[in-house]
């Protein structure tokens, strides 16, 4: 008898047939199964979300029968540890990669929570029409693009962070939006497999809409280009084929136009018939959160945003987030610069509340986010730190160096200071 499709639906295969009838007590129970995979991918998520450990996370480069060698490609790194070929699986506990990013990305807490969960969900899901694309909003330097790395990184997954303002439509000059599949797989070590799992981002994707000055072949054409691409389809790559319906696609935009859209909406949201979304669901007009028709407005075609199912905006940077950028973040500038210099036999001595806040406030004044908070410290200790380099080895015997606020806004006013003689 023909089919069309054997469907994988958990560890079952339901045969799709052509011309058959399916009784009512057998499609309750293809139903059943069908659902309880749904309710099974949930209970993951939600066991994740509110405090189980850790889960079985698959990879699907181990489900083969051999060996898995480890070996480092593209920008990821897998593990070192060769897996056995009775194991098939890795324990990777979720709540720790969660932690631990959230150590490095400050003051971003749900949306480090709602991008890695939905990453963990499209990498275990055996359907591909569980997988959800994410369209991430806020201000330059906000630790989008970053925490989507950290996370990539964390999971083994490979990924290509592409600039979307060098893409126009194909066959115009510029690059085509395509090549970011062949990056993938590059990165992936030219693995078909690894690569259907990777991640795809489009920064500043905000620059392809239909609002700005350039022509369509390369604003909404590159919206266009995305669609098939977003929803599921089959390139033909020197690797191979390759299908893109369970690769994460993520956009990134600052999206300044979409803020003014949402702030419209929600100034508007007591007025009757501002818009069809305000007369036919209150609730949407009155809602802080981004939502589809906010984006539309602001120039991305609805066939686009049809095909993104998470929307997730940063914070925008304040004081209080930058002053805990710059004390608590792992991967802080200022305290790397203050380790370096102890690590060349010098001290800095400060009033450290003073300092931070003269450059926590500097940064949120230059509105570049958490780039501006690097600007500022590099700035801040180029000549000191060169001193040091060029000093010789009994100034750093006998003085510190001291620094104040005013050091932030003024890279010479610092100076030696002698050293107390112990007691």
């Amino acid at each position: 008898m023909d089919y069309v499709e054997n469907l994988s639906l958990g560890n079952s295969k339901v045969l799709i047939l052509k011309n058959a009838l399916i009784c009512d007590e057998c499609q309750s129970e293809i139903e059943g199964i069908y659902i309880s995979k749904i309710i099974e991918m949930s209970e993951t998520i939600n066991s994740f979300m509110y405090g189980d450990e850790s889960y079985e996370f698959i990879p699907e480069q181990l489900t083969n029968e051999s060996d898995y060698i480890p070996k480092k490609v593209g920008n990821y790194q897998e593990s070192s540890k060769k897996l056995p070929v009775s194991k098939k699986s890795q324990k990777v506990d979720m709540r720790s990669i969660y932690n631990k990013i959230t150590k490095k990305i400050i003051g971003q807490d749900d949306a480090v929570k709602t991008i890695l969960s939905t990453i963990i969900r499209n990498s275990i899901s055996d359907s591909c029409y569980t997988k959800s694309n994410i369209f991430l909003i806020g201000g330059t330097g906000n630790g989008k693009s970053e925490t989507v790395k950290q996370i990539a990184n964390e999971l083994g997954l490979p990924y290509v962070l592409e600039d979307s303002s060098k893409f126009t439509q194909e066959g115009y000059v510029g690059e085509s939006v395509e090549n970011a599949i062949n990056k993938l797989i590059i990165e992936a070590g030219e693995d078909i497999t690894r690569a259907e799992r990777g991640i795809i981002i489009f920064d500043e994707i905000d620059k392809k809409t239909s609002n700005g000055e350039q022509s369509g072949v390369s604003t909404t054409s590159v919206q266009d280009s995305l669609l098939k691409m977003l929803e599921g389809t089959t390139f033909h790559t020197k690797a191979g084929k390759i299908n893109t319906e369970r690769i994460t696609f993520i956009l990134i935009g600052a999206c300044e136009e979409t803020y003014n859209k949402r702030d419209k909406r929600l100034k508007n949201k007591g007025k009757i018939g501002f818009t069809t979304l305000e007369k036919n669901d209150k609730s949407e007009a009155t809602n802080p959160r981004f939502i589809p028709e906010d984006l539309i407005e602001s120039g991305f075609k609805s066939e686009l945003i049809g095909r993104i199912d998470t929307i997730q905006e940063f914070k925008p940077m304040d004081v209080e987030m930058a002053t805990q950028i710059i004390n608590n973040s792992e991967i802080s500038i200022f305290n790397l610069y203050i380790k370096e210099l102890e690590k060349l036999g010098v001290k800095i001595v400060m009033n450290r509340d003073e300092v931070v806040n003269a450059i926590a406030k500097r940064a949120v004044e230059l509105k570049t986010g958490a780039r501006a908070i690097r600007q500022i410290v590099v700035e801040m200790f180029k000549n000191l730190y060169t001193e040091v380099l060029l000093s010789n080895k009994s100034i750093k015997q006998i003085y510190h160096y001291n620094i104040s606020k005013d050091t932030v806004y003024d890279n010479n006013k610092y100076e030696l200071c002698k050293k107390e003689e112990k007691q």
